[in-house]
This record gives C-alpha cells, sequence and structure tokens, in this order.
C-alpha cells in the first residue's frame, strides 16, 4: 500500500482527482463522464503532457484534411470531364444534323457505318446508338 500511496503523491492523483470530482458535484453537469474527461484533459494541458487521444485526433485531422483536398482535386476533375462530354455530345448532335442535310440533299457521304452489310446507317439508327451509348453513361446531355 506504501509504493501505490507513494505513487499517488508523487504524481498527484488524488489532489487531481479530488478537485475534479469536487467540481463535478458543485456543477452537476448533464454529462459527467465528459466533464471528468475535460477536467483530465485540462489538468494533462497544465502539466505540460499531450494525451494519446490528442495526439491521435490531430493525426486525425491531418489525415482528413489530406483526404478533403484529394477529394476536391477529384470533384474538379470529374467537373472538367464532364464538361468535355457535353461538348462532345453537342457535337456529334451537331455532326448527326450535318449528316442528315447531306443525306437529305443527295450528298450520301460514303458507304459505311452500317451493319457490315455495306449498307448505309440510317440517321434512326444513328440516333438510337448515341441515344444507348448516353443511357450507359458514357455521355453527358446539353442540348
Amino acid at each position: 500500500m506504501a509504493a501505490t500511496e507513494a505513487y499517488l503523491e508523487k504524481h498527484g492523483v488524488t489532489k487531481m482527482l479530488d478537485a475534479i470530482v469536487n467540481e463535478l458535484v458543485s456543477e452537476k453537469p448533464a454529462d459527467p463522464i465528459s466533464f471528468l474527461i475535460n477536467g483530465l484533459l485540462k489538468e494533462a494541458g497544465k502539466r505540460g503532457q499531450e494525451p494519446a487521444l490528442l495526439q491521435r485526433l490531430v493525426e486525425l485531422k491531418k489525415t482528413l484534411l489530406s483526404e478533403q483536398a484529394e477529394a476536391s482535386k477529384t470533384l474538379d476533375e470529374k467537373a472538367k470531364l464532364s464538361a468535355e462530354v457535353d461538348k462532345l455530345a453537342y457535337r456529334i448532335k451537331h455532326l448527326c444534323k450535318a449528316l442528315d442535310t447531306a443525306e437529305a440533299n443527295g450528298g450520301g457521304g460514303g458507304g459505311g457505318g452500317g451493319g457490315g452489310d455495306g449498307r448505309r446507317e440510317t440517321s434512326e439508327e444513328r440516333r438510337a446508338k448515341i441515344a444507348q451509348w448516353n443511357a450507359a453513361g458514357a455521355g453527358g446531355g446539353g442540348d
């Protein structure tokens, strides 16, 4: 017992806990556990000690800030790619219109693009393919 008392006295544990408990009883907070923990953290600060809990919180904060920066970059990249997809969808739409106009004027414009059977793909088939491509998530909207 003498060793235990000597340890408690050496580190001021009994005085510290008595003070924290007296303050707890005086204030009667709604959350006594948090009150006690905060009291211990304050005491550690007064003694110039950084508890493992605070060290871990600092590490977590650094990790979260790093991940937040990475997520922000990823969102910026996604926005750029989405804008590019919208531009490409716009170009495809207008190229299809140009092909339709050329076909309507008898311009033809080559014999490829069908089902491999030598026939030309109709504008309706092209639109269906584009709609299918857009539905699969490869395209944007953008009229």
